[in-house]
């Protein structure tokens, strides 16, 4: 199913339907600033375990999550003064950024180390999603099984099928992957350089 929905002017029966959904473990595609994601709530670890499968990821493999803002960051993440002031002044924008976890994020979404990747898109949709839900998102890119961006929310609703519960259309977006950057033990690691800008970020 393709879903319109604004959230600067969003529609009471589709926003409740988008409410409902996650909260009962639906699994969802959205517009990102980077491509479209797919993901579902934080603490259902079924919907978790489901979304694993249907990327054909390794459950070792740790997915992002999204955040409403750098509070909701600070509430899942140990968040050092140099880590806020990189991340104050870089978000919202398409990275993410690697950071020590806090005991309230489940295991299944760190690291060994205890790490875990936060994203705090440029793009209203994600965002308003993890407000509407009153808790952040897990995400990861909506691929098909030969690693291919999907770019079109009507290719993903027919390759996904009942697999995703609805996509929210933002669109076609030929985007390209975030920045993924460590900050753990106050450095900046690039792990990956992609669309967001790194002219301030790796200067020493």
């Amino acid at each position: 199913m393709i879903v319109e929905w604004n959230p600067a002017r969003p529609k009471t029966k589709t926003t409740a339907f988008i409410k409902e959904s996650l909260e009962a473990g639906a699994i969802i595609s959205y517009p990102t600033d980077t491509f479209y994601g797919l993901g579902c709530d934080l603490f259902n670890i079924k919907a978790i375990k489901t979304l694993y499968a249907m990327r054909g990821l390794s459950e070792k493999r740790p997915l992002s999550i999204i955040f409403k803002d750098i509070k909701d960051i600070s509430d899942y993440a140990v968040l050092t003064d140099f880590a806020f002031h990189i991340l104050k002044s870089t978000l919202p924008g398409a990275y993410t950024f690697i950071l020590k976890a806090k005991r309230i994020v489940p295991r299944l979404l760190m690291t060994p180390k205890k790490e875990l990747g936060v994203r705090m898109p440029d793009h209203e949709v994600p965002r308003a999603l993890v407000n509407l839900l009153g808790r952040p998102i897990i995400n990861t890119t909506a691929k098909s099984a030969t690693q291919e961006y999907i770019s079109d929310p009507r290719e993903i609703e027919r390759y996904f099928k009942k697999q995703v519960s609805f996509v929210i259309d933002g669109g076609i977006i030929m985007g390209e992957p975030s920045t993924v950057i460590s900050l753990v033990d106050d450095g900046v690691q690039l792990l990956r350089e992609g669309k967001g800008p790194l002219t301030d970020l790796l200067r020493d």
